[in-house]
């Protein structure tokens, strides 16, 4: 009698009640398809050439960080930046240095600005 006066029914009678449909209401996630995405990968090794390699195909920005692999072996840091760069040239894509070692690598339709403003 009192959840009646509370909530106008009774706990039997709302359990009838038509259900929500969840799937009507939730909006299906949105698509950013004029969005570029960029990766951030660690080159820890020469394998991790390839990753990135693809990831540029795919049309990705990809900072690479190569610290740790130039304090560990300058040849297999100048051989995967070397595997990289014939992969940029072949797409036409873009590839510099960035300060703290970090390697940024561009597909084809993003070009890195080389201006220096003082």
């Amino acid at each position: 009698m009192v959840l009646k006066r509370l909530w106008g029914s009774s706990p039997r009678e709302s359990e009838s009640d038509e259900y929500i449909d969840l799937d009507s209401i939730i909006e299906e996630p949105k698509q950013h398809s004029g969005k570029m995405r960029i990766k951030i990968e660690k080159m820890l090794e020469f394998k991790d050439a390839e990753r990135i390699q693809k990831l540029v195909r795919e049309g990705n920005i990809v900072l690479a960080e190569t610290l740790e692999l130039k304090n560990k072996d300058l040849g297999e840091l100048k051989r995967s930046i070397e595997r990289i760069k014939k992969t940029v040239v072949a797409i036409n894509g873009d590839i510099v240095m960035g300060p703290q070692s970090v390697l940024i690598v561009c597909p084809p339709n993003v070009m890195v600005s080389r201006i220096k403003e003082e």
